[in-house]
């Protein structure tokens, strides 16, 4: 079995984020208590929808799930080490494994049974449509 040297600086991002989780800092937002790891995600926005990619390089899209809750779009999945160490000790570690979650308010005027995901090159692409302004609004005729 491999063995991590621990040093105190790996540390610092794990009391930053229970600061903000303490404080109503956004990043308890972004991710849920004790999970490992949390990807990398980038949200765009579009005039016909949103798109959600995240850094999932070594992850198997079977290892991976995507679901609404509630108004919550849910990312989970686990990145296992493989054993690459191959028995050895570790001296640099950067990469982080086990399971993680990221969780994404859903906007009002969504099509929620529209969603896609794609996984591609290390990156989950997820679309979420936009209902259209003429879907969003109507005017009712008076008889």
């Amino acid at each position: 079995m491999a063995k991590l040297h621990w040093i105190p600086w790996m540390a610092l991002s794990d009391l930053g984020q229970e600061q903000d989780r303490l404080t109503g800092g956004n990043t308890a937002t972004r991710c849920e208590c004790g999970y490992a790891w949390t990807p990398a995600a980038d949200v765009v926005e579009t005039d016909r929808d949103f798109r959600v990619t995240l850094e999932l390089a070594g992850v198997s899209r079977e290892a991976v799930s995507v679901e609404i809750r509630g108004r919550y779009l849910v990312v989970q999945g686990e990145r296992c080490p493989c054993g690459e160490s191959g028995g050895g000790v570790y001296q640099i570690m950067e990469r982080s494994y086990g399971v993680f979650s990221r969780r994404f308010a859903l906007p009002p005027g969504v099509i929620r049974h529209e969603i896609t995901a794609v996984m591609k090159d290390g990156l989950l692409c997820v679309t979420v449509h936009k209902a259209s302004p003429e879907r969003l609004r109507r005017r009712i005729p008076i008889d």
